[in-house]
C-alpha cells in the first residue's frame, strides 16, 4: 500500500507539466507556420532583376605603332684623336738667336708666316753678296766672249782673203815660169807667203772653234753660281724661322742668345682646325660603313648631343683578327677657338651612322620576346585582342627615335614576320602576362573611356546635389 501512496503525487505533477508545455509547443508551431507563409508571400511578390552576363575586364597596356621606315644603324668604336697638321720646327742653318717676339710662347696661337725666332744672318748675307759678285763676273766673261767671237770671225775672213791673194800671186808666178820669164826662187817665196797666211788662218779658226766650249764652260759656271746664289738666299731666309701654317705653339725651346745648330729643335706647332681619329669599330661593320658616312663623337660619356661631328674619309683594308675590329679614319673640322674643342691625344668614343638601303619595321628591343611580338589587333566591336606573331630580327641598334617613342633607346629592325596593319598596335608593357586572345586596352583608350564615364556620371551627381539642397531648405 505504500507504493500507491507514492505514485499518486508523481502522476499529478506530470499532468501539470504536460498542460504547461503543450500550449507553448503549439504556439511555436503556429508562429513558424505564419513566418513560412510570410516568407513564401515575399518570395512570390519580390521584383525580378535583369540578369547580365559578366563582362571581361580589359588589361591596360602600353603600345607602339610602327610602319616601314628608313633605318640608321650605329657602330660604336674608340680611338685617340691626332692632328692632321703638325710640325716640329728645327733650325735649318746654324746661328745665334738674335730675335724672338714676345708673343712666341707655348699655348699662343699664331698665323701662317709669323716669325718665331730669327738667327744671326751676317754670314749668309755675305755669302749671298759673294755669289752675286761671282755671277756678275761670269756674266761679263760671257759677254766678252761674244765680242771675241765676232773679232775672230773677222780675222778668219781677213786671213782667207790673204790666202786667196797669195794663191793668185802663185798662179801668176807659175804662168811666168811657164813662159820663161820667172824664176823658181820667186815662186818659192810666193808659196811660203801663201803657207804663212794659211797657218795664221788655221790658228784663228782654232780659236774661233774653241769659243762654244769656252761659252759652255762659262755658262756652267754661271749656273753653278746661280745655284750658290739661290742657296745663299735660301739660307738667308732660313735664318728667320716662320710658322708654316696657322696653329698653336706646343713648345718653344730657344731664347735670344742661344746657339741653334743645324737640326736643333726650335718649336712645335699644332693645327687644331683639322683632326683625324683612327676609330676601332667591329669588323662586322665592313659591309655597312662607307667613305662619307657621318660620325658622332663624344669625349665624355656618349649621352645627349654629340660634342663633335666628323665623317669617314678612308677605311683600313685589313681587320685586326685579335680584337675583331677594323679601323676607319674620321676627319673632324672644328673652330680651334671654341672652349669645347677636341684636342690631339684625347680618347674619343665615336658612333658611325650607316643607312639601311631597305625600309624596315622598327620596334623597341624589349617588345620582342623569344622572336615573337604581341600585337593588339582591333576587332569589329572596337575591342582589342592579343595576337602572337613570330618575327625574325635583322639587327639591333641604339638610337633615340622620339617620333616613335621618346623614352626608348634600344631598337630592333625586323627582317620578316610582323607586317603593320591599320588598327594593329605592338604591345611593349606587361609582356610576361600576355596570352593569345587576351582582351587589352591601350592607355589612350582607357583614358578616353574614363573621361566619357566621368562625363556621363556628372548629371546624376548634379541632380542628387540639387535634391539635397532643397531638403535642407525645407527642413527648418
Amino acid at each position: 500500500m505504500p507504493s500507491k501512496k507514492s505514485t499518486g503525487p508523481s502522476a499529478e505533477r506530470s499532468a501539470k507539466l504536460y498542460m504547461v508545455v503543450l500550449p507553448r509547443i503549439v504556439a511555436i508551431f503556429v508562429l513558424l507556420v505564419i513566418a513560412g507563409a510570410i516568407f513564401g508571400l515575399l518570395m512570390a511578390t519580390k521584383a525580378q532583376s535583369e540578369k547580365k552576363e559578366p563582362e571581361a575586364i580589359a588589361t591596360v597596356v602600353r603600345t607602339i605603332e610602327s610602319n616601314h621606315r628608313p633605318a640608321s644603324r650605329l657602330w660604336s668604336g674608340y680611338g685617340t684623336a691626332r692632328t692632321m697638321n703638325s710640325a716640329q720646327i728645327v733650325a735649318e742653318v746654324g746661328g745665334r738667336v738674335v730675335e724672338r717676339p714676345e708673343t712666341i710662347e707655348a699655348g699662343e696661337r699664331i698665323e701662317a708666316g709669323a716669325l718665331i725666332v730669327r738667327l744671326d744672318d751676317t754670314d749668309y748675307i755675305n755669302a749671298l753678296d759673294s755669289a752675286r759678285q761671282a755671277l756678275k763676273s761670269l756674266e761679263a766673261q760671257i759677254g766678252g766672249l761674244q765680242v771675241e767671237q765676232e773679232q775672230l770671225q773677222n780675222q778668219v775672213g781677213y786671213a782667207d782673203e790673204e790666202i786667196q791673194a797669195a794663191k793668185r800671186d802663185l798662179e801668176r808666178m807659175d804662168e811666168a815660169i811657164s813662159r820663161g820669164v820667172g824664176s823658181a826662187g820667186e815662186r818659192d817665196q810666193k808659196l811660203a807667203s801663201m803657207l804663212r797666211a794659211q797657218r795664221a788662218q788655221s790658228v784663228l779658226q782654232q780659236q774661233l772653234d774653241l769659243i762654244p766650249s769656252r761659252r759652255a764652260r762659262l755658262e756652267a759656271e754661271r749656273s753653278s753660281q746661280q745655284a750658290n746664289e739661290r742657296i745663299a738666299k735660301e739660307n738667308l731666309s732660313r735664318a728667320a724661322l716662320r710658322a708654316p701654317f696657322a696653329g698653336e705653339l706646343q713648345s718653344v725651346d730657344v731664347r735670344v742668345g742661344d746657339w741653334a745648330g743645324l737640326g736643333t729643335p726650335v718649336a712645335r706647332l699644332v693645327d687644331l682646325s683639322r683632326l683625324e681619329i683612327p676609330l676601332k669599330v667591329p669588323a662586322s661593320s665592313s659591309a655597312w660603313i662607307k667613305v662619307g658616312d657621318p660620325v658622332r663623337l663624344w669625349v665624355q660619356d656618349p649621352e645627349g648631343e654629340p660634342e663633335q661631328v666628323g665623317q669617314v674619309t678612308r677605311i683600313a683594308p685589313e681587320a685586326d683578327s685579335a680584337s675583331r675590329t677594323m679601323t676607319v679614319f674620321v676627319e673632324v673640322e672644328q673652330d680651334p677657338d671654341t672652349p669645347d674643342r677636341l684636342l690631339p691625344g684625347q680618347f674619343v668614343h665615336g658612333r658611325v651612322v650607316t643607312h639601311d638601303p631597305k625600309d624596315r619595321v622598327i620596334l623597341p628591343r624589349r617588345a620582342v620576346q623569344s622572336n615573337t611580338v604581341f600585337v593588339a589587333s582591333k576587332q569589329e566591336d572596337g575591342s582589342r585582342l592579343i595576337e602572337i606573331v613570330p618575327v625574325r630580327i635583322a639587327y639591333s641598334f641604339e638610337s633615340l627615335l622620339p617620333e616613335l617613342d621618346p623614352t626608348e633607346d634600344q631598337w630592333v629592325a625586323l627582317e620578316s614576320g610582323y607586317e603593320p596593319v591599320e588598327g594593329s598596335l605592338v604591345v611593349v608593357s606587361l609582356l610576361d602576362q600576355m596570352i593569345s586572345g587576351m582582351r587589352v586596352q591601350t592607355a589612350e583608350e582607357a583614358q578616353a573611356a574614363a573621361a566619357i564615364s566621368k562625363r556621363d556620371a556628372e548629371p546624376g551627381e548634379t541632380e542628387a546635389t540639387t535634391e539635397s539642397d532643397e531638403s535642407d531648405e525645407v527642413s527648418p
